[in-house]
Formats: structure tokens, C-alpha cells, sequence
């Protein structure tokens, strides 16, 4: 029996969808072109999903609810309108528009989803096995093939997906038993990283949903909480690269309060205090890429500013918030604070205060404190995509509690 040419295409696009789900989680970090190779796959299958909606005919497509790619849209219009201003990232744009295409015409097909679910528990596996490699291998902090920041940034979202997968993995109990060690070893990678802004990101996302699930079971999660804090206090007295981490970050606020800002975080106090005077200088759109080394510059000469902005190192503000502020003005803040907050709004609005869901957009939230994870392609894409596939995975459950009613 022969295969009619719009069957031929729907099967084409979901094995390029899957490709492209399955490359995301468990390759994107793990080889050294990942974001270029994934922004290939992100194009060849908006084509391949727009043939199939307009010209296959092939209609089921995910996102009746398309709230979080009209997000996706609206962040990568404010960028767009600024770079035309004064500069801005061509690239984050770009691969905004990439992902809006992509989701618009994904095929509502729950194989996506299962082959997802899968990658992410190699990618976690992958992700720890690098950093093992890369540690016995004489790298101080392991960075896959990035850098040790956005590197323990993928790894805090492949905890948060794992982690998922384990939760609804209920009746069956050996993908529940790979999420676990999936999830595990995406924290060693996380450790191994050494980075402490993302330390606190998970500590936070711990917290929140520690402190949720006490509201209906306190003296459970109390003893969870107490527990947790209890193993916080051996892995610091025990282990010799959380204190030398901790105590490099105490003695750069030592040097900090006798005027030395040559350190980590004394570098970036001067690039924030940078962001805000420059922000200062152009509150409502920012100063663009084009004014921001000049601006800096200009900060210097008058005295402003310690020459440290110039540093090679600070060719960001090292905070999300801060880099909007400078680059796109107040109108920028408020679109990255609706890029972040929004998507954890519908979803709690689906799904509780207490799905794992909603902590991904809250760890990208605590990480955007000392880094500028949304200014890297690898990253972005890591959050927006953990996004679709979190998203889509509420409507594939939809579908079937319709079907059972």
C-alpha cells in the first residue's frame, strides 16, 4: 500500500521535530558547535512544519493556547526595534523568531513528547559524564564547551527536567529510577562547575518547593526542609570546593569594603554601578550595543567610574536585569521582566504554585542576578525550548483527560 505524499510529509516533519526536541536536550551542550547546529535544525523544521500545515494539510499542530510563543514574539519584536534604534543582539532575535516558527507548527504528536522525555535523561547523563571528563582532565571548573556559567545554567534546567519526568512518570517505575540518576548527574555537573550564582538558583528552586508543599503537609516537609539544611551544613564542613568557593566570595567582599574591585564580584559591582549610571544617562531605551563601550569610556574619563568597566571581562553588565536597563532602557526591563515572569504565571495558572514546571523560569530569574544567561544563544535556547516542551506536555495531558471524559 503506497504512502500518499502528505502522509510521506507529516511523517518527514515529526522525525525532523524529533531531531530537533531530541538534539536540544542532549546535544546542544555536548558538542562544540550545539547552538549552530541546533539553530539548522530549528530552521529545516519551521520549514519542514509550515509545508506540512499549509501545503500537507496537517492541521494538529500544538499551542491551542499560544500565550507563551506570543511572549517569545514580544521579547524578540522589543530587541528588534532596538537594534534598529541603536544595536542590539541580532542573534537572540534571530533565534527567538527560530523558536516562534518552531512551536507555531509543531505536530501534535505525543511521540515528540516520549522522545523528549528520553533525551533529557541523556542529556543530564551526558552533561555529567563531560564534567567528569573535563575535571580529571586538570579543568579547575568544568565548562563543557562554553563557559563554567552557562554551563551550570544548562545543567540547573536538566535537574529541573529530570525532575519532571519523575514526577510524571507515575506507573513506571524504571524511567523513574534513569530520571533519578539523570538528575543526579546533572547536579554533579552543576557542582562541578563551580558556580555560585546557579548554586543559589537551586537552592532557591529547592526552597520554594519545599516551602509550597509544607503549606499542605508542614510537619513533613519541615523535616525535609531541616534535613536539607542539615546536609547544606556537611557538604560545606566536608568539602574542600564548596569552602575555598565560599570563602573566595567572602574575601571578595572583603576587598570591596577596603576599595579594591579587582576581584569576581567586586568586577561586577563595577559593571552594575556602570549599568545604572548609563541607564541613568537614558532611561526610556537604553543606550543600544552601539553606545555601550562608549558609554563606559565616557564614565571613565569623567571619574565616574573605576577603569576595572573596561576590563575585557566586563563586556556585559553581568546581571540580565542590569544589561536590559543599559542597553534597552526601562522598556527593556519591563519585556525581559515579562519574558521571565509571564511564562511562570500560566503556568502555575494551569498547574499549581507547586509544579516543577514553573521553577524553570524561577532559576533562570535567580541566575540572571550575577550573569546574563539570555544574551547567549545556548542558554536562551535551553530555557525557551524547556518552555515549549513543559508546555506542550500540559496539552498532551489535556487531550487525554478530554478523551477520558
Amino acid at each position: 500500500m503506497s504512502i500518499k505524499p502528505h502522509e510521506l510529509l507529516d511523517r518527514a516533519t515529526t522525525t525532523v521535530y524529533a531531531l530537533t526536541i531530541m538534539f536540544a536536550f542532549c546535544g546542544l551542550f555536548l558538542v562544540p558547535p550545539g547552538q549552530s547546529i541546533l539553530s539548522n535544525l530549528l530552521v529545516v523544521s519551521g520549514l519542514f512544519g509550515l509545508l506540512n500545515y499549509f501545503v500537507g494539510g496537517n492541521k494538529d499542530v500544538f499551542f491551542i493556547d499560544r500565550r507563551l510563543i506570543w511572549v517569545f514574539i514580544f521579547y524578540g519584536a522589543v530587541i528588534m526595534l532596538n537594534r534598529m534604534i541603536h544595536g542590539d543582539q541580532y542573534g537572540v532575535m534571530r533565534n527567538l523568531l527560530y523558536v516562534a516558527v518552531f512551536s507555531l507548527v509543531m505536530p501534535r504528536k505525543k511521540i515528540l513528547l516520549t522522545l523528549g522525555a528520553i533525551s533529557i535523561l541523556m542529556g543530564g547523563v551526558g552533561l555529567g559524564a563531560l564534567s567528569v571528563w573535563q575535571h580529571l582532565d586538570g579543568i579547575v571548573r568544568v565548562e563543557g564547551f562554553t563557559n563554567a556559567i552557562l554551563f551550570s545554567q544548562a545543567a540547573l534546567t536538566l535537574v529541573i527536567l529530570n525532575w519532571c519526568v519523575f514526577v510524571k512518570s507515575r506507573g513506571y517505575p524504571l524511567v523513574k529510577v534513569f530520571s533519578l540518576i539523570s538528575l543526579g548527574c546533572s547536579i554533579l555537573a552543576l557542582y562541578l562547575s563551580q558556580s555560585r550564582g546557579v548554586w543559589l538558583a537551586l537552592g532557591v528552586v529547592i526552597s520554594y518547593l519545599v516551602l509550597y508543599k509544607a503549606i499542605f503537609k508542614p510537619w513533613k516537609y519541615s523535616a525535609i526542609a531541616l534535613l536539607f539544611i542539615m546536609c547544606l551544613g556537611v557538604i560545606y564542613h566536608t568539602n574542600t570546593l564548596v569552602q575555598d568557593r565560599i570563602s573566595a566570595a567572602a574575601s571578595d567582599i572583603n576587598q570591596m569594603s577596603v576599595g579594591s574591585y579587582g576581584s569576581s564580584w567586586g568586577l561586577r559591582v563595577v559593571a552594575w554601578k556602570s549599568a545604572w549610571l548609563g541607564f541613568l544617562d537614558a532611561p526610556l531605551i537604553g543606550v543600544g550595543s552601539d553606545g555601550f563601550r562608549s558609554v563606559k569610556e565616557q564614565q571613565v574619563s569623567q571619574g565616574l567610574i573605576s577603569p576595572l568597566v573596561l576590563d575585557s571581562a566586563l563586556a556585559h553588565a553581568h546581571n540580565q536585569y542590569m544589561q536590559n536597563l543599559i542597553i534597552r532602557g526601562i522598556v527593556g526591563l519591563l519585556a525581559l521582566i515579562i519574558f521571565i515572569f509571564y511564562p511562570m504565571k500560566i503556568f502555575i495558572e494551569r498547574k499549581g504554585w507547586g509544579t516543577p514546571y514553573a521553577v524553570i523560569p524561577l532559576s533562570f530569574a535567580i541566575s540572571a542576578l550575577s550573569d546574563v544567561p539570555f544574551e547567549h544563544q545556548n542558554t536562551l535556547y535551553i530555557y525557551v525550548l524547556s518552555l515549549v516542551f513543559c508546555w506542550c506536555a500540559i496539552e498532551i495531558k489535556y487531550d487525554r483527560e478530554n478523551k477520558i471524559s
